[in-house]
């Protein structure tokens, strides 16, 4: 009997080849591949990021540096105006003899023109030596008590010193209560002959003095 036949795949000797496309089969299959609808996986949200802290330190650093400089310009600021309303109220000036300087606190000072002065104890002037006397007159317009015994007085004649005569009257001790005033008598001497500028200068306490000038001769 004789044998059906075989398939071409069964048949003795069949090689199977690899299946070869065509160019316009592989760009079918390109397009095929190209039309495969896109499967989107569902992925978690991203996580937020997380928020940056604000460095606290740098102010807390310059809080502490700036505090005692602001505090140390302040009290240097309020210092040295302090100061210079105290200098203001302190300051002193120049005047002639025969007028009334004032300072800020309300004491005012005056020195009459001087007038020769001969002491009743001739031991008190050499013979080459001539004495004058001034009236030194201090008026408390202050609101508290001034003694006197803090005033005090000098002389000058041609920038040399003209000493002090000390006599009945010179030294006081009286307190000035407030609108009062009280005169005071000033004695000094010069060499016999001499002349030029005259300058007496009167210091009340801790305030700078107050300068008369004037002449002699």
């Amino acid at each position: 009997m004789s044998q059906p036949p075989y398939p071409p795949h069964q048949q003795p000797g069949y090689q199977q080849h690899p299946q070869q496309y065509t160019p316009q089969q592989q760009y079918g299959q390109q397009q095929y591949r190209q039309q495969q609808p896109y499967q989107q996986h569902a992925y978690p949200p991203p996580a937020p990021a997380p928020k940056r802290r604000r460095r606290v330190w740098p102010w807390v650093l310059l809080a502490v540096v700036m505090v005692p400089i602001i505090g140390f310009v302040g009290c240097t600021a309020l210092l040295a105006g302090g100061v210079a309303a105290v200098d203001e109220a302190r300051k002193g000036g120049t005047v002639a003899l025969g007028d009334t300087f004032t300072y800020q606190s309300g004491l005012a000072l005056n020195v009459a023109i001087p007038k020769p002065y001969r002491p009743d104890n001739q031991f008190e002037l050499q013979r080459d030596e001539v004495g004058y006397e001034t009236t030194v007159t201090i008026t408390n317009g202050t609101d508290k008590p001034v003694g006197a015994a803090l005033i005090t007085k000098n002389a000058t004649l041609n920038g040399q010193p003209a000493p002090e005569l000390f006599g009945d009257g010179t030294l006081a001790t009286q307190d000035i209560a407030p609108g009062q005033s009280l005169a005071l008598p000033f004695r000094f001497k010069t060499a016999d002959g001499a002349r030029g500028p005259l300058q007496i200068a009167v210091t009340d306490t801790f305030n700078e003095p107050v300068f008369f000038n004037g002449n002699i001769g």
